[in-house]
């Protein structure tokens, strides 16, 4: 996928919302739904125990999600405020793996004056992956520990998963199917009434 598709494919399908993780839950709540990586809502593994539930879940929605063999796209980014020349996926160790391509930059204080000064821009870059169980645990450790932050998107299904410290947010094509996971994957969900 070329840097221009990737855009293309974006536009069209994610027309509310930019490439930065956070925002999805609100661009697109009709659509979204979160789960936690641990019993009771805990939110940082302490022993491998806990470490093992964690990736185990993960692991487990994810690849029901994407499927086996799944080609997919690795998305990341960082924030800029002028000073920085390097790019977070050649500095962190667990992105080396991966060929990205960097995206435009996007202008956040056009995006949004009221959180973002002039000269803040995001820097989006995206890689395609194959989704396969257990693959990306080093990966998913990093994200659960809040070392980097990522996401997965499957352009066929059209489905985003976004792993975080505590564990995954959800953005389907629709709400049925949102609403179908959602009660499939019931016993992993928050007992907070937003969801959160």
């Amino acid at each position: 996928m070329t840097k221009e598709e990737f855009k293309t494919f974006w536009t069209l399908t994610y027309p509310d919302t930019i490439p930065i993780s956070y925002l999805f839950k609100n661009d697109y709540s009709q659509k979204w739904f979160r789960i936690h990586s641990l019993p009771e809502s805990k939110r940082y593994p302490e022993s491998e125990n806990e470490w093992g539930i964690l990736l185990e879940r993960q692991n487990q929605i994810i690849t029901d999600l994407f499927g086996e063999n799944e080609k997919i796209l690795l998305v990341t980014g960082e924030y800029n405020w002028g000073e920085r020349t390097t790019f977070i996926t050649d500095e962190e160790e667990v992105f080396k793996p991966y060929k990205f391509l960097r995206l435009d930059n996007i202008d956040m204080f056009e995006y949004n004056s009221d959180d973002y000064d002039k000269g803040e821009i995001y820097r989006p870059a995206f890689a395609e992956i194959i989704w396969n169980l257990n693959h990306y645990n080093k990966l998913l450790r990093e994200i659960a520990i809040n070392n980097v932050s990522a996401f997965f998107v499957s352009i066929v299904k059209n489905i985003i998963v976004v792993p975080y410290d505590g564990g995954i947010d959800f953005i389907f094509k629709d709400s049925e199917t949102r609403d179908f996971y959602k009660e499939k994957y019931k016993d992993w969900l928050s007992e907070r009434e937003d969801g959160l």
